[in-house]
This record gives C-alpha cells, structure tokens and sequence, in this order.
C-alpha cells in the first residue's frame, strides 16, 4: 500500500509541475511545439497543431509522462526491497528503468498520436 501511495504522489507532483510551469505559461506552451514529445508526435502521426487545442495535446502528454516516470521511480524503488548492495541495486535500476522507459514511451505515446490524429481527421 505504501508503495501505491508513492506512486500516487510521484505522478501528481510531477503532473502538477507541467500544469505549473508549462500549461500556464503561454511562452512555455508555445515552446513545447519545438520540444521533442510534440515533434515526435507531429511528425509520426503528422498532427497540426492549429487544428489542435495546444493546451489538451500538452495536458494528455503531461499525465502520461508523469504516469511513465512515477512507474519507473516506483518499481526503481522496490528494487531496493531485493538488492541490498548500493552498486547492484544501482545497476539494476539503470537497466530496467532504461527497459521500462523506451516501450512504455513508444506504447503510450502511440496511443495519444492516434488518438489526436483522429480527433485531427474529424473522427471523433
């Protein structure tokens, strides 16, 4: 239990962090076009982002960034219950947060390009 409550608290700070400082600034909003999650999406799923209301596109890669990283920090975290040496555990958190990390962007931002891309198309 105490671990879904880090986990819990980990995403929300972190989503509260992009609501902060990036969804409430104009300049920043405007900045994440050029930022890598939206040109990753943009150019894969070939979203316009004039068709897009910025502000939903942002929010969505937000929560599920704060979803990818509290997991990973997370499970990073119970590693520690099985690994009592600082070197390994070390280690083995690189490797699985690195094993974890590239799928759980390529699945869920795949999710959010089609998702947009049919709102984009008038689909939904």
């Amino acid at each position: 239990m105490k671990e879904v409550i880090i986990w819990f608290v980990l995403m929300v700070i972190i989503y509260l962090f992009y609501e902060l400082f990036v969804i409430h600034k104009e300049k920043a909003l405007e900045n994440m076009k050029e930022g890598k999650e939206l040109t990753l999406l943009s150019r894969k799923y070939h979203l316009d982002y004039q068709k897009l209301n910025l502000k939903s596109v942002v929010r969505t890669v937000a929560l599920t960034n704060s979803f990818i990283i509290s997991t990973v920090v997370t499970i990073g975290y119970l590693l520690q219950f099985w690994i009592s040496n600082f070197f390994l555990w070390t280690l083995a958190v690189l490797g699985i947060g690195m094993i974890l990390l590239v799928p759980c962007i390529l699945i869920f931002y795949s999710f959010i390009g089609k998702h947009y891309q049919k709102i984009q198309e008038g689909g939904k």
